[in-house]
């Protein structure tokens, strides 16, 4: 038996303990996804926290035979979509990959390294969100093609176009941002 069904199997017999172990184990994943996909950190803090009270509720719906990690990251990506089709637009927020920055560099290279973040986040918003989402949970969560066809409900080949065509839309976005200069 794995962790997470220890967890899970913990709350199911009353010990509210079990379900913080799994917010604690994968509250910053979530958070991530969210912000990655809508945009904002308050947004993606929101999304995060209306993302584990479904998990809350729903744990006793969770099927044994997927993955924990998959259903939260469907609830995660679900969410996040509903919030987006709720703002009605796409979000350009510059709070998005803060954790990349490295805490041994200079100050000119802090600098550097801040200024192409902030370009990186810039044209990440641009990339629409039905593929950006792909692409969050393959370059920066790091799940397999096979878990992420899970979480998005989709064949693994759909899953590869997605995240083609929004490593297309990113790079085609870093080349108007740089002026061709990549």
């Amino acid at each position: 038996m794995d962790e997470d069904t220890l967890f899970i199997h913990k709350f199911l017999d009353g010990d509210e303990k079990g379900f913080e172990a799994l917010v604690n184990k994968y509250q910053d994943r979530v958070l991530n996804i969210a912000c990655s996909i809508a945009g904002k950190d308050r947004d993606g803090e929101d999304i995060a926290q209306e993302t584990f009270l479904k998990v809350y509720y729903g744990l006793k719906s969770f099927k044994r035979n997927a993955q924990f990690s998959t259903w939260l990251y469907r609830i995660a990506v679900n969410t996040a979509y509903s919030c987006m089709r709720k703002r009605d637009r796409y979000v350009k927020d510059e709070n998005v990959l803060e954790a990349s920055i490295s805490t041994d560099a200079g100050p000119k290279d802090a600098l550097l390294i801040k200024e192409k973040q902030a370009m990186l986040k810039k044209a990440l918003m641009k990339v629409p969100v039905k593929f950006r989402a792909a692409m969050v949970l393959k370059d920066i969560e790091g799940l397999s093609y096979a878990e992420i066809s899970k979480v998005l409900n989709c064949r693994i080949g759909t899953v590869e176009s997605k995240i083609y065509r929004a490593r297309q839309f990113l790079k085609e976005e870093l080349l108007k941002i740089e002026g061709g200069a990549i």
